[in-house]
């Protein structure tokens, strides 16, 4: 007899996604409650009215009941600008459905509202009875906390905060940097360079640098470029560590590298690749990883979840972090080169004149 499960099998999906597609519940899209209820026609799937009746029954307690808040504290300078960054926004977007799969419901607070200290937001959150509290990444690394962690099961997105040592869930930079090496030594790269700003480095424990020259040490000397690492982004270094190492690649976690090439006259992809560390939806379509931030948002909310199913507020007698590793996508920066590493090193100047550097 097929079951929920065996059709969640056929249909590639979650048996929370089959009940929900069978109810034809708006909370997924109907290209996916469509596809679902098709292949359960096609198979012969039944509901047993018996269990239906009853699952009803539970929902209708379960609505009756007040719904635990988790509260998302954020921490830009104004209420909602967070919602502009793509992983920000993916993030939250992440953690609400899966707090919707639980149970549960998110509330956001923005922890930066003008005079609002750590200990007047301890009260604030307390006094609305919410004891699973999720911090979105700070603006800053290396960040600290003081809430009244007796009160508050409590989990971080990204490594930004350094002190207290709390649960987490990250995107694996270093497993990102050797998926990104990899795939681009797949697609006939040999030099590949790394340029990144100093502190989006630090934002990630110097995930991608460690990474990046762990790689360096046993590649060929020919093939090693010294990472390009800088406080802001100029043309001047730039461009000098370009024509100084002639990378057949460009890695960064910014798009900010992609443009200096193309205002120093470089074509990308085809006089130089560039490839993406954190891809998003912004032009161009970087080829690069994709650091899926509402499966990490999801994972946020289960270590919330769990300690207050558990009982375990306060700060936990062993921080956990929980990465999850990104995926590589082709876009529109990189190529499957033909030419030998010669070749395309001859063909890696500007086909038009450079833009004279600032004060020059």
């Amino acid at each position: 007899m097929l079951n929920v499960r065996k059709l969640a099998a056929l249909a590639g999906v979650s048996r929370t996604t089959v009940s929900l597609a069978l109810r034809n519940s708006p909370r997924i899209s109907l290209k996916t409650r469509e596809r679902v209820q098709q292949i359960a026609r096609k198979n012969g799937y039944r509901s047993d009215p018996s269990v239906a009746r009853l699952m009803t029954e539970l929902r209708t307690l379960r609505m009756k009941r007040s719904v635990e808040k988790l509260a998302y504290l954020t921490n830009w300078k104004t209420a909602w600008g967070w919602k502009e960054a793509y992983n920000e926004r993916n993030y939250y977007e992440g953690a609400c459905q899966r707090a919707v799969e639980l149970g549960y419901e998110i509330e956001h607070v923005w922890a930066s509202e003008p005079g609002m200290s750590q200990s007047r937001l301890s009260k604030i959150l307390y006094t609305r009875g919410i004891r699973g509290v999720i911090i979105s990444p700070l603006l800053r690394a290396r960040g600290h906390l003081s809430l009244h962690w007796k009160h508050f099961a409590v989990s971080a997105v990204s490594l930004t905060v350094y002190k207290p040592d709390i649960h987490r869930a990250t995107h694996s930079h270093q497993s990102g940097m050797t998926t990104a090496l990899r795939s681009l030594k797949h697609r006939g790269y040999r030099r590949i360079g790394l340029a990144n700003l100093k502190d989006m480095d630090e934002r990630v424990n110097r995930g991608w640098l460690a990474a990046y020259l762990h790689n360096n040490y046993y590649i060929p000397a020919s093939q090693q470029i010294p990472p390009l690492m800088v406080s802001s982004w100029t043309t001047p270094p730039f461009k000098e560590w370009v024509r100084r190492y002639s990378p057949d690649v460009v890695l960064s976690n910014t798009t900010y590298p992609y443009w200096l090439l193309k205002k120093l006259g470089y074509r990308v992809p085809k006089d130089i690749g560039f490839a993406n560390l954190d891809i998003s939806d912004e032009k161009p379509s970087c080829s690069g990883i994709d650091q899926r931030p509402q499966e990490v948002g999801a994972v946020v909310v289960d270590l919330v979840t769990r300690q207050l199913q558990n009982n375990e507020l306060n700060l936990p007698l062993r921080a956990q972090t929980v990465m999850i590793d990104g995926i590589w996508k082709d876009g529109e920066t990189t190529l499957r080169l033909k030419s030998t590493v010669s070749t395309l090193a001859s063909q890696r100047k500007p086909k038009k004149k450079p833009v004279a550097s600032p004060g020059k």
